[in-house]
């Protein structure tokens, strides 16, 4: 396809740069100037063709935008599939389907993720009812022996808090500062007591 599209970065740092990654090409950050034209924080690929992949922004710094696809169809009666387009967050339910040119849902669809078949079975739709890290991949699917291009899904792994109790720490702690208090009380009576 000889479509063009523009990708932009915006944010404070002015130095975000449009970075890509691709099945085809080896797994580095590729600069836009090598596939496209750069101005500004600005990307403008003109021929699409060749250019599915995951692109996301990068600053000099080393901070990352989110990731999008951009997914390029050559064959109009191959089948398109739907997947997130941001980063999912871990646990969240993902629903990944299989459509055709007018984005009608298909049937008796199979589905792979990095090129292994998920199920024997085929299906409407792909369901995962808590996404995890290891999902994350490129995923296709096929329908009629015809096979999508390949999307990448992002998952986002959420930072779990160091103190995970049921019950809050004062709940605990003021009780037994109390006890303490006590022990320590009863010990020193006993002591004049004796004395």
């Amino acid at each position: 396809m000889y479509q063009s599209v523009t990708l932009s970065c915006s944010g404070n740092n002015t130095k975000w740069r449009v970075r890509r990654f691709t099945e085809t090409a080896s797994p580095s950050y590729i600069q836009c100037s090598n596939w496209g034209t750069l101005s500004g924080s600005s990307c403008t690929i003109n021929q699409l063709w060749n250019h599915s992949g995951v692109y996301w922004c990068e600053s000099g710094s080393g901070d990352f935008g989110n990731a999008v696809n951009i997914t390029v169809q050559d064959d109009y009666s191959a089948p398109i599939l739907v997947s997130p387009v941001h980063p999912v967050t871990e646990g969240d339910p993902v629903t990944l389907s299989c459509r055709d040119k007018e984005l009608k849902l298909l049937s008796n669809v199979f589905f792979y993720h990095n090129n292994k078949l998920l199920h024997n079975d085929s299906r409407e739709e792909l369901k995962i009812s808590a996404v995890s890290k290891s999902d994350e991949g490129f995923y296709k699917c096929k329908h009629s022996g015809k096979e999508s291009l390949q999307s990448w899904m992002s998952v986002r792994v959420t930072m779990s808090s160091p103190v995970s109790s049921s019950f809050p720490v004062p709940l605990i702690v003021g009780p037994l500062c109390g006890i303490i208090l006590i022990v320590l009380l009863l010990l020193l009576w006993r002591y004049r007591r004796f004395k």
